[in-house]
């Protein structure tokens, strides 16, 4: 995202992104510690709550490209850059 050191929507954007893939690490980390210790029931909550956080992330991502193209004129194709899945 070239436009976030000038766009405060980018910068939102950008932040909000940033917050929940630290989120998604978390969890990921955590879903492992329970999976190693066989904790299934605090492994099948922890992944649900993942889920959750992938399409957080997912449904930033389309926010992102969304916002490129009709505020930046950005190709609908490129995706942003550093949001990968």
């Amino acid at each position: 995202m070239d436009e976030v050191n000038g766009c405060a929507e980018c910068q939102r954007l950008a932040k909000a992104y940033e917050t929940e893939t630290l989120a998604w690490f978390r969890l990921e980390g955590h879903l492992r510690i329970a999976e190693y210790g066989r904790d299934e029931e605090s492994a099948q909550r922890i992944a649900f709550d993942l889920d959750e956080a992938t399409q957080r992330r997912t449904e930033l991502r389309n926010e992102i490209a969304r916002h490129q193209r009709d505020s930046h004129n950005c190709g609908s194709h490129s995706s942003p850059r550093g949001m990968s899945a």
